[in-house]
């Protein structure tokens, strides 16, 4: 199979384009440097500067190369961020087997060691979007606002299979036989998550300004469940009820890419961004008038 679309009746909702994350993408213009996060080295691009800190969170089983479209138009105005999770891209693989708790420690570390300050703006793209709430929910103080494309979403197999359990597990057994091996053990942990409905979290998500960017592009043939309308359909009802749960920002839905919407409408995730910040100024312009 070529592309495994968009989501997980298993898991596919938590990856990005499997043949994306099998060949290597040109690097972007700014070189990666091994940033040194104690026991083992992380690939990270950091640039620009500005009152906020953009942090990007790739999909499943991506590096930090997805975001060369995106990252360097948001770093002409914000402090930017991207970087490879452990056993991705140039970074060093870690001992054990990677988990969202995991995941997050490593966040926490590379936010340490390369010295970045809050507020935060975070990114995640797909599988990203489960790890940029797990921090948010760590650190919600430190949060300015979210940007989810086209993110997971652990109520997805539950529901897709109202509609047809088989077509779920068919899809579930192409994707396992299509993940390189490297990737298995944590594709099994998230799909525990996508089995039990229930990501776990550390507390609440901070109320901040979050944009969703969903993909309900159309197919004329399907290559998997997970790409007919009616699992399209559920796509964007899991993204609708999950935005109502934030009182500021908007749900973007495009019909025109993929699920890898930061890498085929890259403008629609630098505005998404802005918008974001923007709104974070609002909030905290009227916070400080609110003091005086």
């Amino acid at each position: 199979m070529v592309y495994l679309a968009r989501t997980v009746g298993a898991v596919l909702l938590a990856l990005s384009t499997f043949a994306g994350a099998q060949t290597p993408a040109a690097m972007p213009k700014d070189t990666p440097e091994l940033l040194d996060v104690g026991s083992y080295r992380v690939q990270l691009v950091s640039k620009g500067a500005g009152p906020y800190t953009v942090i990007f969170e790739s999909g499943f089983g991506r590096d930090l190369n997805v975001w060369r479209d995106v990252a360097p138009q948001v770093a002409r105005s914000n402090r930017v961020i991207t970087y490879s999770r452990a056993g991705h891209g140039r970074s060093e693989a870690r001992p054990g087997t990677p988990t969202v708790a995991s995941r997050t420690d490593e966040l926490e570390q590379v936010i340490a060691a390369a010295g970045v300050r809050p507020p935060f703006v975070l990114v995640g793209h797909s599988y990203g979007g489960f790890l940029i709430r797990s921090y948010a929910a760590r650190h919600p103080a430190q949060i300015a606002g979210m940007v989810f494309v086209d993110p997971s979403d652990e109520h997805q197999s539950t529901e897709l299979r109202k509609l047809d359990a088989a077509a779920v597990d068919n899809d579930a057994r192409l994707l396992v036989q299509y993940m390189p091996p490297k990737f298995q053990p944590e594709l099994a942990q998230v799909q525990a998550i996508l089995d039990s409905g229930n990501l776990p979290l550390a507390g609440p998500l901070p109320d901040v300004p979050v944009v969703v960017l969903t993909s309900v592009q159309r197919r004329e043939q399907p290559q998997l469940f997970l790409e007919t309308p009616a699992a399209v359909d559920v796509w964007r009802d899991l993204h609708a009820r999950f935005f109502r749960g934030f009182r500021r920002g908007s749900h973007v839905v495009t019909p025109d890419s993929g699920h890898n919407i930061h890498q085929e409408q890259p403008q629609l995730v630098v505005a998404a961004i802005a918008q974001v910040i923007a709104a974070a100024d609002t909030a905290r312009a009227d916070e400080a008038a609110g003091k005086q």
